[in-house]
C-alpha cells in the first residue's frame, strides 16, 4: 500500500485514540548505533506502538500517516543541563557582575518567569523535547508544573533549590525565589530534601563548592553533609545530581552515591577517575562551552552563531552585545581581566583540558550526557545546544557518540530510560523528522520536517510567536553582531524600504542582501538603542551608530511588521 502525507494542522493535538503512522523512514536506533533503512513507527496515545519494516503496520480509520521516505528519524534531542532561573543574559548573575543598581535582580527573575513558555517554545522548535533542570527554587519547580502537557513545551525535569555549604550574598533573603538551600549540619541539610518533597522535584542537586587552598581537606570536610543529602533523597528515591568541578569533590561525590555529574572537571583526570564512573555507572554532563561563555561575554569578544540569534530569545542576546553598557565603568575592569593574550590562553588552556577529559570520558566508556548549563550569562536557553554539540564534536566525539548523549544518555541521567530517550516499542513518543542524516554532519540536525513530543505533531517554525519588539530586536541582535543572514532573517521576502515618507528605496529581501553587506565588513560597527516606541504592529527605534574611525550619528527606524516578519522599513530624514 502506498502512503501519503496527510496535510494537517501540526500546532493541533489529536485526542481520544489518535495514531501517528511515520512511514518508511530511517529510523535512528541510538542504542546500537544502528539506521533502520525502510521503517514505520506507530505512534497511539503519545506511546510508541511498533517500529517495524515499512507495510507490516496496519492502520486504522483516520490515523494520521507521515510520509518519511528519505527522510531519519531520531528521537527528542534532550538538553541535560539547564537553569530557568537563569536567562543568558548579563544581568542573570549578579554574583558574578553586580549591575542591580541599573537592573534590580527582582525584576530580572519575574522577566525570566513571564518569559518562560518563550524558552520552552523556543526548545522544542530546535527539537528538544526534553530539558533537565539542574538547579531551580521553589517558584520555578511550581511554575513547572503549569507547563506539563502544554503541546508546545518540552518534558521539563527540575530539581528545587541547590543543596550547599556556601550561597552568594546577593541571593540571600530571596525566600522562595532562593536558588540555594544552606547546608549548616547534616539535620538542616535532611530537611533541606525533606522541605522540597511537597514540590515534588524530579531529583536532588547538591552544588559541592570547594574554597581556599588545601582542596582535598576543604571536599573532606563538606563530605559528610554530601553524604547526607545523598543518602537522604536516595531514601526518597530521588536520584541526586552533583557540581563538583575539582577532581577530589567529583571523586568523593560518586564514592557517596551521586547519580550524575553535572560538569566536567577543571584539571585533568585518570584513568582510576574514568574506571570509578563507569563502574558505578555515573553519568556525566561536560558542559564544554559556558565557562568560555563568561571570559567572551566580560572580554566583550562573545561571537554569536547564526543559529544561537535565530534560537535565542532576543532580550537575552542585546544585553551581551551591549556590553560594556549600562555601565561602562564597571565594564572597563572586566574587560581588562577578560581579554587580552593572557585571559586568551587561560581560556584556551581551560578548554583544551575539558576536550581532553570528554574523550577520554567517551573512551573510557562513561555514559556522557549533551547539557548547556544554559542560563548562564552568555550561555542561551536552546541557541547554545548546537555549539555545545559543536564543541563536542571537535573534542573528539562522533555523531553518533554525540546523539546518544543528546538523546538516551539525557534519560539516563535521571533513570528514566525505559520510559523515553529511545525510539522503541512502548516509550514515549518523543522524535524528530529530518531531511537529511544526522550522522553525516550536525548541521542535518537543524534541516527539521517536524517534531514529535508525546505524540503531537509540531512545526517547528510555527512554535515560536515573535513579537514586533522581538522581530525589531532580532535584527538589531545581528546587526551588531555582523551576521548577514541572521540579520535578513526576521524580514519578509518582499519587503520594502522607502525613504520617510514614501519614497521606495529598495523591493525585496535579495537586493537588501546586496545593500547591507557592509554590515560584515564595517570595523566597528554598534548600533544602539537610545530609545524605542512600540504601538501594535510599529516599532520606532532612536539608535545611535558607531563604526571605526567615524564619529557617531544618530537616527530613526521605523519598522511595520506584517504576518510575523518585518515588511517595511522607514528612514526618516
Amino acid at each position: 500500500m502506498r502512503y501519503f502525507l496527510l496535510l494537517v494542522s501540526l500546532l493541533s493535538f489529536f485526542a481520544g485514540n489518535s495514531q501517528i503512522l511515520i512511514f518508511n523512514t530511517n529510523v535512528l536506533d541510538v542504542e546500537k548505533k544502528k539506521v533502520l533503512e525502510g521503517y514505520s513507527v506507530l505512534v497511539n496515545d503519545g506511546k510508541i506502538v511498533s517500529v517495524d519494516k515499512a507495510g507490516k503496520g496496519k492502520t486504522t480509520p483516520g490515523i494520521t500517516v507521515i510520509d518519511g521516505t528519505g527522510k531519519f528519524l531520531v528521537p527528542g534531542f534532550v538538553d541535560a543541563h539547564v537553569h530557568f532561573f537563569q536567562n543568558g543574559g548579563l544581568f542573570t548573575r549578579p554574583d558574578a557582575i553586580d549591575l542591580r543598581k541599573d537592573h534590580p535582580y527582582q525584576q530580572e527573575l519575574k522577566w525570566t518567569h513571564d518569559n518562560m513558555e518563550d524558552y520552552l517554545r523556543r526548545y522544542m522548535s530546535a527539537g528538544i523535547t526534553s530539558v533537565i533542570d539542574v538547579g531551580a527554587s521553589f517558584n520555578f519547580l511550581s511554575q513547572r508544573d503549569s507547563f506539563r502537557n502544554k503541546p508546545y513545551a518540552p518534558e521539563v525535569y527540575m530539581t528545587g533549590p541547590l543543596l550547599t555549604t556556601f550561597v552568594p550574598p546577593v541571593y540571600k533573603g530571596l525566600d522562595k525565589e532562593s536558588p540555594f538551600i544552606e547546608m549548616t549540619s547534616e539535620e538542616a541539610t535532611r530537611k533541606g530534601i525533606r522541605d522540597q518533597l511537597p514540590y515534588k522535584p524530579d531529583f536532588i542537586k547538591i552544588w559541592y563548592i570547594v574554597m581556599g587552598a588545601d582542596k582535598e581537606a576543604a571536599a573532606r570536610k563538606s563530605l559528610p553533609l554530601v553524604q547526607a543529602a545523598i543518602d537522604e533523597a536516595h531514601k526518597n528515591k530521588l536520584r541526586v545530581a552533583v557540581h563538583a568541578t575539582e577532581k577530589i569533590s567529583a571523586q568523593l561525590a560518586v564514592e557517596a552515591g551521586a547519580d550524575f555529574l553535572v560538569h566536567s572537571i577543571d584539571d585533568p583526570i585518570d584513568d582510576q577517575f574514568v574506571q570509578l564512573l563507569k563502574k558505578k555507572g555515573t553519568v556525566l554532563c561536560p558542559t564544554l562551552i559556558v565557562g568560555s561563555g563568561y571570559g567572551k561575554s566580560f572580554g566583550h569578544r562573545y561571537t554569536f552563531t547564526t543559529d544561537e540569534l535565530q534560537l535565542s530569545n532576543p532580550t537575552n542576546v542585546a544585553s551581551i552585545l551591549d556590553f560594556p553598557w549600562p555601565d561602562t565603568a564597571i565594564a572597563r575592569r572586566y574587560i581588562k581581566a577578560s581579554s587580552g593574550p593572557a585571559a586568551e590562553a587561560r581560556e584556551k588552556k581551560g578548554d583544551s583540558i575539558l576536550a581532553s577529559n570528554l574523550k577520554k570520558l567517551i573512551d573510557g566508556g562513561v555514559i556522557i550526557a549533551a547539557g548547556t548549563d544554559a542560563g548562564n550569562i552568555g550561555t542561551q536557553h536552546a541557541g547554545s545546544y548546537f555549539p555545545e554539540l559543536k564543541a563536542m564534536q571537535d573534542a573528539g566525539c562522533t555523531t553518533w557518540e554525540i546523539l546518544q548523549a543528546a538523546t538516551i544518555n539525557g534519560a539516563r541521567a535521571l533513570g528514566r530510560q525505559d520510559e523515553w530517550g529511545s525510539i522503541s516499542k512502548n516509550k514515549t513518543a518523543d522524535m524528530v523528522l529530518l531531511n537529511a542524516n544526522p550522522i553525516t554532519s550536525l548541521a542535518n540536525w537543524r534541516n527539521i520536517d517536524v517534531v514529535l513530543s508525546r505524540g503531537i505533531v509540531l512545526r517547528p517554525d510555527s512554535l515560536v510567536y515573535n513579537t514586533p519588539e522581538m522581530l525589531a530586536q532580532q535584527q538589531l541582535n545581528a546587526y551588531n553582531a555582523h551576521d548577514l543572514e541572521a540579520f535578513l532573517a526576521p524580514y519578509a521576502d518582499n519587503v520594502e524600504i522607502y525613504d520617510f515618507p514614501g519614497k521606495l528605496t529598495s523591493k525585496g529581501k535579495e537586493e537588501m542582501r546586496k545593500n547591507y553587506q557592509f554590515i560584515t565588513k564595517t570595523k566597528g560597527l554598534y548600533c544602539r538603542l537610545l530609545n524605542r516606541i512600540v504601538q501594535g504592529n510599529m516599532v520606532i527605534d532612536h539608535e545611535e551608530i558607531y563604526s571605526e574611525g567615524r564619529k557617531p550619528f544618530t537616527g530613526v527606524a521605523i519598522y511595520i511588521m506584517e504576518k510575523g516578519k518585518i515588511s517595511k522599513v522607514y528612514f526618516p530624514e
